[in-house]
């Protein structure tokens, strides 16, 4: 299991808008195309025919919801801050620490990154 799905895991995000978020980066960088990035989210397909893609109606609206609860949960994260039961020095430290796993952990590595990061997570909610 990688990084990335240990902490999809603990996110609101499902594995599908996460890999559309994936994808849709790639098409904001211009490595790959929009359609291209239909065809990758279709990956892991349960309704519908699996062999058929996305259609990219489906695709963008599987990708305003991946982006409507990112941005849920930022501002989740803000009223958590303004109520006080968020402490900002820890939410500083929590995106430090997170930057810092962005590198290839072992498994082992990756286990011990998200003890540390649950920790964490734990200790900055009032």
């Amino acid at each position: 299991m990688s990084l990335s799905e240990r902490l999809l895991a603990e996110s609101s995000l499902t594995a599908r808008q996460f890999a559309s978020l994936t994808s849709y980066v790639r098409v904001a960088s211009g490595e790959i195309r929009l359609r291209d990035a239909a065809l990758i989210a279709s990956s892991g397909r349960i309704r519908g025919n699996p062999q058929k893609t996305l259609t990219l109606g489906s695709y963008y609206r599987t990708l305003t919801q991946a982006k409507t609860n990112v941005r849920r949960s930022l501002v989740t994260v803000l009223v958590g801050i303004q109520l006080g039961v968020v402490r900002p020095e820890e939410l500083r430290r929590l995106f430090e620490l997170v930057g810092a796993g962005a590198r290839e952990l072992s498994e082992e590595e990756q286990k011990r990154f998200v003890r540390i990061l649950q920790a964490l997570l734990n200790r900055m909610i009032l």
